[in-house]
């Protein structure tokens, strides 16, 4: 990497720090590229060649979260270890996992781009659960629909089984997080260990 690149890479880096850090005390709503320019020490005009558009800058977020995400994933063995080892990152890093999984922030549609991030995400579940087939997600419109995401020789079946398992899991950690369990299942370990358990059950991992 040449030094205009180095630059280039390190400037890319003050400003996702910066605006992750506006992401935090403000939400996604109110991400603002002045803010986030003065933050990481810019020019309010110099932050458009990194990022021409706020959208573009969201979504460069969106896949680095992912990426985050993906590389907390790579250690754990096994469904259960995989759903704890989500719900410990998104604890740590509650602003991160919002953004991918939280409320839509108004005007901001994730692009087609971020779709193989977030599927580097669903392929450790994937794999987990194996090739077999899982009981009454073998509809015809599902195993339409799953073709891509099951593969050639993976089950469509198992596949959607995921896809709504992992669907299960993230709703889980996004109401966590967001207190809707308080006055009720908090903290939510016992719940949250329940519902880990169905779900090896369903997928037919233990």
């Amino acid at each position: 990497m040449g030094v205009r690149d180095r630059n280039r890479a390190e400037v890319t880096a003050k400003i996702l720090e910066a605006a992750r850090a506006e992401i935090a005390e403000r939400g996604g709503v109110g991400l603002s590229m002045r803010a986030v320019a003065r933050d990481a020490g810019l020019a309010s005009s110099a932050i458009y060649r990194y990022f021409p558009t706020r959208e573009a800058l969201l979504t460069a977020m969106v896949i680095e979260s992912y990426a985050h995400l993906d590389e907390a994933l790579r250690q754990p063995e096994g469904w259960a270890a995989l759903a704890h080892a989500t719900r410990d990152w998104a604890r740590a890093f509650p602003h991160e996992y919002q953004l991918i999984y939280g409320t839509p922030i108004p005007g901001y549609a994730a692009p087609p781009e971020t779709i193989p991030s977030a599927e580097r995400v669903a392929r450790h579940f994937l794999e987990a659960v194996g090739d077999h087939d899982v009981a009454g997600f073998d509809t015809p419109e599902l195993a339409e629909q799953m073709a891509r995401l099951a593969g050639e020789d993976g089950s469509r079946s198992g596949a959607a089984a995921v896809l709504a398992e992992l669907a299960a899991l993230t709703g889980f950690v996004s109401l966590e997080l967001a207190g809707h369990f308080v006055g009720t299942a908090d903290p939510a370990d016992a719940l949250f260990q329940a519902m880990v358990a169905r779900q090896g059950r369903t997928l037919g991992t233990h």
